[in-house]
C-alpha cells in the first residue's frame, strides 16, 4: 500500500511539473512573436540618424546594424534607384 501512495505522489508531481514547462514555454512563444512584429517594423529615417558619439568613434555603421536600420550602403543603393 505504501508503494501504490508513492507511485501516485511521484505521478502528480511529473504531471505538475510537465504542466510548468509547458506553460512557461507557451509564454516565451507569445513574447519571442511580438519581437519578431517589432523587427518588421520600417525605420523611418528621424530613427536611424546617426547620434553624435557615434560618429565621434567612428561607429556609424555598427550602429546602425544594432538599432535595426539599414547600411549605408544599402541607403545609396537605394537612392539611385
Amino acid at each position: 500500500m505504501k508503494n501504490i501512495k508513492r507511485l501516485i505522489v511521484l505521478f502528480v508531481l511529473i504531471v505538475f511539473t510537465v504542466a510548468a514547462i509547458l506553460w512557461l514555454n507557451s509564454s516565451n512563444d507569445k513574447k519571442d512573436a511580438s519581437k519578431e512584429v517589432e523587427a518588421l517594423e520600417t525605420k523611418t529615417p528621424k530613427d536611424c540618424e546617426i547620434p553624435a558619439f557615434a560618429k565621434a568613434i567612428g561607429h556609424e555603421d555598427k550602429w546602425l546594424l544594432h538599432n535595426g536600420c539599414p547600411s549605408r550602403k544599402d541607403a545609396k543603393k537605394n537612392q539611385a534607384k
